[in-house]
């Protein structure tokens, strides 16, 4: 464990008790970590923030509680103690509510199955400025960052190919993208309806969709 001056002052903030209790005393068995104070909700542990009840160094808060829940802690204490380091501690965690945690600018989630000495050292390493995450977090980061990545590149192609075409398609693509009938788009550019479904064919075959429902769904999912 990594050598501090003074004990870490940890909140615990978690509805289940034995959190609270038995896997509590094991964090406080590891040095320099001390467990302070441990509250059972969201606005027990801000109240005694708030009120000058005691001092903390890092707050380990459960993301899902009844009532205040773990980011809405996390955000409440983040703006009366901007100082204080923020760990969220899950069972599992989902891609949307990590990404509204680091929004939040929570950047360290550890999982319920870590070990103890673990979590400790999560601790100690948040309370040091180091981001940290445990596997499914990371996975999850990782997933949403190459799933990110291969949309972008579907966007490149798709916008390479619209720049390849001729103009007489590139004006008839414009109008499937503001949802236009082939009947509004053959009045708008003075062509025949037949004229503007072969146009539209010859469109969706070069991008690879199989109607023009699918290209609008995914122009307005870009």
């Amino acid at each position: 464990m990594t050598d501090l001056s003074a004990p870490l002052r940890i909140m615990i903030v978690d509805d289940d008790p034995l959190i609270r209790t038995a896997f509590a005393a094991q964090i406080d068995a590891q040095p320099p970590v001390s467990v302070t104070a441990t509250a059972a909700d969201g606005l027990t542990a801000v109240s005694l923030l708030n009120d000058g009840e005691v001092t903390i160094d890092v707050a380990l808060i459960d993301i899902e509680m009844p009532g205040l829940t773990g980011p809405e802690t996390a955000q409440a204490i983040m703006q009366e103690h901007p100082n204080m380091a923020i760990v969220m501690f899950t069972v599992f965690h989902r891609e949307d509510s990590l990404g509204d945690l680091l929004s939040l600018g929570v950047n360290s989630v550890i999982t319920k199955d870590e070990a103890p000495e673990d979590v400790a050292l999560a601790l100690v390493r948040a309370y040091q400025g180091e981001p940290v995450m445990s596997a499914r977090p990371t996975e999850l980061l990782v997933d949403a960052y190459m799933t990110q990545q291969a949309q972008h590149e579907a966007v490149r192609r798709t916008q390479a190919a619209v720049d390849s075409m001729p103009p007489h398609l590139q004006a008839v693509h414009a109008y499937l993208l503001q949802g236009l009938t082939n009947k509004r788009i053959a009045l708008l550019l003075d062509l025949s309806q037949n004229t503007v479904r072969l146009y539209v064919s010859e469109i969706l075959q070069q991008l690879g969709y199989r109607s023009r429902t699918e290209l609008l769904a995914a122009h307005i999912t870009r």
